[in-house]
């Protein structure tokens, strides 16, 4: 914004002169009498201004120059034609008011359009309303609710809006879970990577058997990370290595497969250091690796693209998202995940080991971020084995006190069931 200062006899010569310098589009903020004469402050706009006309200069008669006088001829200095006066704290106090003007104008230009898109489609408006007191975002819940007709019951309307929210969660397959491989859980610190590892590895040991699963960790930077899963290793039965780096990885590559999977779990990172660091870039050309990307449902909206964004370097083909029961808004993370390219494969919604660890339902996530608890049920699944059962079928059965029979508390079983120590 270009703001100037005149000085005329009156506001008609004033007005010339902001036309003939400024334009006809310079708007005049102020005027005074000072000393007789009349003081104007005219500002334009900088759009306004490149398309302002060039101010005309009236020419003079050339002068002859005096020979006597060599300084004449010196070239002074050009003074451009839009120099403007120091600003002084009065326009900059009315420059910012300006500026709040034209903000709060479009700010009631857009209330209005909202406004009067609401009076033409209630129905949509008030869908839209109640996907977003669920924390989807408005965008999202506009495409939803646009196709619906407005001839259409409320309960129908909310009915065919949640069978569109269930089909638009992405969702994945895997083989490596039937097929065996090597699966390796990656994602930040705190989301239960290494809690999430032994839930995979109790569903293994549950459809295959115990020889079918090994337990590899390339934590070393977390305390007690791997004093943590080997306990786990010895309750469950299964073996558990801990490997210095991920060359070490090749190694074992020759007994994945034929059903036997090995699962790696990782250090957590800073969204800032995954995305430098390429977990597993090093070692993908020699062996056949697949990474899951692990989440929390509690991050918010901002933090979670920030680690959606961070992890692609590790090229993970799955999402498993982690603490549904402790979020107060799955809309937010739903809103995300529908953002992206990446599937949803498991979920878990508590601290017991095996009955809270799920494979993906798009409806009853949709239902529990929808608000709809109370009708909120999920696909019916077989049979599911306890963590104890597990502990104890491990054990011989000569080893087994009679207390120990009938019940049994196993304190490595305590990092996994409470939440105030399950930190992976």
């Amino acid at each position: 914004m270009s703001v100037r200062r005149y000085t005329a006899r009156d506001m008609r010569d004033a007005m010339r002169q902001v036309r003939e310098l400024q334009g006809p589009d310079a708007v005049i903020l102020s005027s005074r009498r000072v000393d007789g004469m009349l003081e104007v402050i005219a500002a334009l706009d900088e759009g306004d201004q490149a398309a302002a006309p060039a101010p005309t200069v009236p020419t003079r008669a050339p002068r002859r120059e005096r020979a006597s006088a060599p300084e004449a001829r010196a070239p002074r200095p050009a003074v451009p034609a839009t120099a403007t006066l120091p600003t002084d704290p009065e326009i900059a106090a009315m420059r910012r008011e300006l500026c709040d003007l034209r903000s709060l104008l479009v700010q009631h230009q857009n209330a209005s359009e909202s406004a009067r898109w609401a009076a033409r489609h209630p129905l949509a408006a008030e869908l839209v309303t109640r996907l977003t007191d669920c924390g989807f975002t408005e965008k999202l819940a506009r495409s939803l609710a646009g196709g619906i007709l407005e001839e259409t019951s409320v309960e129908s309307a909310w009915s065919r809006l949640r069978a569109r929210l269930s089909a638009a969660i992405p969702t994945a397959q895997s083989p490596v879970l039937d097929q065996g491989g090597m699966l390796a859980l990656v994602g930040p610190t705190g989301v239960g990577k290494t809690t999430t590892l032994a839930r995979l590895a109790l569903r293994q040991i549950r459809r295959m058997g115990r020889d079918s699963v090994s337990l590899v960790s390339l934590d070393r930077q977390r305390i007690g990370a791997y004093k943590q899963l080997q306990a786990f290793g010895q309750m469950a039965g299964v073996s558990v290595m801990l490997l210095e780096n991920e060359h070490e990885l090749a190694a074992l590559s020759s007994r994945a497969g034929d059903g036997r999977l090995i699962l790696i779990d990782t250090a957590g990172h800073a969204a800032r250091d995954a995305a430098e660091r390429r977990l597993f870039a090093q070692v993908r050309e020699r062996i056949e690796l697949e990474t899951w990307l692990v989440i929390a449902a509690t991050h918010q909206s901002m933090v979670l693209r920030q680690v959606l964004e961070a992890f692609q370097s590790s090229e993970p083909s799955a999402l498993v998202l982690t603490k549904v029961d402790e979020t107060e808004q799955l809309g937010e993370t739903l809103s995300v995940l529908m953002e992206q390219r990446l599937g949803l494969i498991f979920y878990s919604d508590g601290q017991r080991m095996t009955e809270d660890f799920h494979k993906v339902d798009t409806l009853y996530l949709t239902r529990l971020a929808l608000q709809e608890r109370a009708h909120a049920m999920r696909a019916p699944g077989g049979a599911r084995a306890s963590l104890d059962g597990l502990a104890m079928n491990a054990m011989p059965a000569s080893t087994r006190t009679p207390g120990e029979q009938g019940s049994m508390v196993l304190e490595s079983v305590l990092p996994f069931r409470t939440p105030a120590h399950a930190t992976a």
